[in-house]
């Protein structure tokens, strides 16, 4: 009985069902790791190819940017720090900015 204690209490390393990545020695890859339970390091190459080709910068605001390629709008808004009221109601801005950006754009 205590041998079967022991089995059900052996934990098995997290597996994902990942594309698999061929990595070449010597080449320097970036990424991230972490720590298992049991005490391996699982560590996870960024992939590439990720970042859509073509995307061209349309609007070059103070806290906001506008890129278009041909299937895709990407927005990218930067916000100070500050509190929760400030940080909402600098959004609400930067928002309502882009909105008037995005109408102006041919689409």
């Amino acid at each position: 009985m205590d041998k079967e204690k022991e089995l059900a209490m052996i934990e098995l390393p997290d597996y994902t069902m990942e594309k698999d990545m061929k990595l070449e020695v010597g080449v320097t890859y970036r990424g991230s790791f972490k720590l298992a339970r049991t005490g391996m390091i699982v560590v996870k190459p960024y992939q590439e190819g990720a970042k859509p080709a073509n995307l061209k910068k349309m609007v070059d605001g103070d806290r906001h940017a506008i890129y278009l390629s041909k299937n895709l709008v990407r927005i990218v808004i930067s916000i100070q720090k500050g509190s929760r009221e400030e940080v909402c109601k600098a959004y609400k801005t930067i928002i309502l900015e882009c909105y008037k950006n995005l109408n102006e754009l041919a689409l």
